[in-house]
């Protein structure tokens, strides 16, 4: 884990069977005041319930002033942001040289 940051693993399935999961684990860091680094290397599979409450996760987060980052998000999860139109309300498109992305607050 960064110092001074909160860091999320994520599994590499977020499948619905998982959403419930995932939901109470971005709730429980929505409120974090230390920026929080979604970690997204492992993601092979994504549902789209997990792109909708990654989305809400950024929304919250960026209304109250609070950094989110993307560490080494994966090809499956880029695509499937950009297939669903999702990449912008993500911050995927901030992606930089070493694959880090940061919701614009």
């Amino acid at each position: 884990m960064l110092a001074g940051v909160a860091c999320i693993p994520l599994g590499a399935e977020l499948g619905i069977e998982e959403a419930s999961g995932l939901h109470r684990q971005l709730l429980g860091a929505v409120d974090e005041p230390r920026p929080v680094e979604l970690q997204a290397g492992e993601v092979r599979a994504v549902h789209t319930a997990a792109l909708e409450l990654f989305c809400l996760f950024c929304r919250d987060r960026r209304a109250a002033g609070r950094e989110t980052r993307w560490s080494e998000p994966s090809e499956a999860l880029r695509s499937a942001a950009t297939l669903l139109g999702m990449n912008s309300l993500l911050g995927l498109l901030a992606l930089s040289q070493d694959n880090r992305a940061e919701v614009a607050a």
